[in-house]
C-alpha cells in the first residue's frame, strides 16, 4: 500500500463511518412513518438500480451477465440486502440506535467465530481476549448494567434481530469471494438486483397479510430528507465507498475504520438530547477498545505470517 492509497482510503472510510454512524438514528424516525417492509422495498429499489446504471456505466452492458451464477447471487444478495434490512428495522422498531451500532460493530468478531466454527482453528489468544473483552463492554451498553434485559423485554428481542441482521452482512460480504472475476462493483449490483425481488415478495406478503401497509404521502413528505439520505447516501453511497476503501486499505485497515461508526451514533443521540448513563459509555468503550485491538492483533499476525512465507520462499532459493 503507498502513501497516495493510504491517503484516498482514509478519506473514503472517514465518509463511510459518518454515514454509518448517522444510519441507525436516521433510520429510527423515517420509521415514524414507514414500517420497515416498505422502506426496505423503497430503499433497495432505488438503490438496485442505481448500482446497475453504475456497472453498465463503469464496466459495459456485458457485465450485467449473470454468467450462469444467478442462483448464488441471489441467495447473497437475500441475505445482505433482504435478510439484514428488515431484521435491522424490525430491532430497530424495539430497540435503541446506539444500541444496534454497538451490536452491528461486533461483525468482525462474529467473523473470527465464524471462522473458527468453519476451520476448527482456534484463534490467537489475544484475539480471544479482546472478543471476550468486546462481549462484556457489548453486555454493559445494551443492558445498562440490568443483564435481565438481556433475556426479557421488547428490547431484548430487538437486540437479537440486530445482531441476527449482522449474520445476513457477514454473509454477503463473505459471499463476494465465491465469485472470482467479479469487481465490487458488479457483485454489489447484482445481487442487490436479485435481493430486492426477495424484498418485493416479502413486502407483498406482509402487506397482504396486514403486518405491513404503505406509507401515507403526508408521513413521506414529512420524512423525505431521511427518506433520501438512507436511500442515496447510505444504501448507494456508503457501499460504493465502502467498497472503494477496502480496494486501496484492505479488509483489515477498512474494519479498523469501521469500528468508530457506534461512536458518531453515540454522539448523535447525545447531540438529540439523549442522556448516556456512565455504565454505556464504560460498555461502548470497552467494545470500540476490544475492537481495535482486535484488528491491529490480526495485522501483526498477517504482518509475522509474512515473514515466514517470505523467509520460507529464500531459503528455498
Amino acid at each position: 500500500m503507498n502513501r497516495r492509497d493510504l491517503a484516498q482510503g482514509t478519506l473514503l472510510m472517514c465518509a463511510v463511518v459518518l454515514i454509518w454512524g448517522a444510519f441507525l438514528p436516521v433510520s429510527k424516525l423515517a420509521l415514524a412513518v414507514i414500517d420497515p417492509y416498505w422502506l426496505t422495498l423503497l430503499r433497495y429499489g432505488v438503490a438496485a438500480a442505481c448500482f446497475l446504471a453504475t456497472l453498465a456505466w463503469i464496466e459495459g452492458r456485458r457485465a450485467l451477465s449473470f454468467e450462469g451464477q444467478a442462483a448464488k447471487a441471489w441467495a447473497y444478495g437475500t441475505a445482505g440486502f433482504a435478510g439484514f434490512s428488515l431484521f435491522v428495522y424490525e430491532g430497530l422498531r424495539l430497540t435503541r440506535p446506539e444500541h444496534g451500532a454497538m451490536i452491528l460493530a461486533l461483525g468482525p468478531v462474529n467473523i473470527v467465530l465464524w471462522q473458527w466454527l468453519r476451520t476448527r482453528h482456534r484463534p490467537h489468544a489475544a484475539t480471544l481476549a479482546c472478543i471476550a473483552v468486546a462481549l462484556a463492554g457489548e453486555a454493559l451498553v445494551v443492558s445498562q448494567g440490568e443483564f435481565a434485559r438481556l433475556y426479557s423485554g421488547g428490547s431484548a428481542l430487538g437486540n437479537g434481530l440486530i445482531y441476527l441482521s449482522s449474520w445476513c452482512w457477514i454473509a454477503f460480504t463473505l459471499g463476494a469471494q465465491q465469485f472470482s472475476g467479479w469487481s465490487p462493483v458488479r457483485y454489489t449490483a447484482l445481487t442487490a438486483a436479485l435481493g430486492w425481488l426477495t424484498i418485493l415478495f416479502a413486502a407483498a406478503l406482509a402487506t397482504g397479510s396486514g403486518r405491513s401497509q404503505p406509507p401515507a404521502v403526508e408521513g413521506l413528505r414529512e420524512m423525505l430528507w431521511a427518506l433520501l439520505f438512507i436511500v442515496f447516501v447510505v444504501s448507494f453511497g456508503a457501499v460504493l465507498l465502502w467498497n472503494m476503501a477496502v480496494a486501496k486499505l484492505g479488509p483489515l485497515n477498512a474494519s479498523l475504520f469501521a469500528n468508530f461508526a457506534p461512536v458518531v451514533t453515540f454522539l448523535i443521540t447525545v447531540w438529540q438530547g439523549r442522556l448516556l448513563l456512565p455504565v454505556e459509555i464504560a460498555g461502548a468503550a470497552l467494545v470500540v477498545g476490544a475492537l481495535i485491538a482486535n484488528n491491529l492483533v490480526n495485522r501483526r499476525l498477517a504482518k509475522q505470517a509474512e515473514a515466514i512465507v517470505a523467509a520460507s520462499q529464500t531459503a528455498l532459493r
